[in-house]
């Protein structure tokens, strides 16, 4: 008997933690979720990842426009590449880029601190004038930070070539390899 009356007290004690958890107090039973809006439409469940934002297709960096002439606020201005055909010793080109490397580098690793998967080249290509002064940026690649490219940019702005020889300019494309160090 004394067996028989715990086990009542238990079943009682259960009903009662059932109810007081079911009900609020308000009287009104159990809540019932709220039907979605009649324009949400079939909420489709799907196992597969899907990707949550799409990246676009590579467009390489213009360089900053000419600030000399007012714009109309509706236009924009692109400057046109120049026909470069001069030319510039390979070993001068790697010289430079080899003095330089290091503030690339530099510009990178900032953002790596943001971003510790950022890794992918930078390519840069210049117009260098016959004095071998940079008369022209341009920074793209698969890197894909437009701080780095940035960056990258107002360095290149300010690197000294040795004189063109054969024509008023020579183009230079310079890649760097970014990928963070172990």
């Amino acid at each position: 008997m004394k067996y028989a009356l715990v086990g009542i007290l238990f079943a009682l004690a259960a009903v009662g933690l059932y109810c007081a958890t079911a009900d609020d107090g308000s009287g009104d039973g159990p809540e019932v979720a709220e039907a979605p809006p009649p324009d949400a439409g079939i909420i489709q469940r799907n196992t597969q990842m899907q990707p949550q934002f799409e990246i676009p297709d590579e467009e390489p960096d213009l360089g900053q426009p000419d600030l000399g002439q007012p714009e109309a606020e509706t236009m924009r201005s692109v400057r046109t590449p120049r026909t470069c055909d001069g030319d510039l010793d390979v070993s001068a080109i790697r010289s430079v880029a080899t003095q330089n490397s290091r503030q690339v580098r530099a510009c990178y690793e900032r953002a790596l601190k943001q971003n510790n998967l950022l890794q992918g080249t930078v390519n840069v290509t210049l117009a260098v004038g016959r004095t071998g002064s940079v008369e022209q940026v341009r920074v793209g690649g698969s890197l894909r930070d437009s701080e780095v490219f940035a960056c990258v940019r107002r360095l290149a702005q300010s690197w000294q070539f040795p004189a063109v020889t054969g024509g008023s300019c020579a183009q230079v494309s310079i890649p760097f390899a970014m990928t963070p160090r172990p």
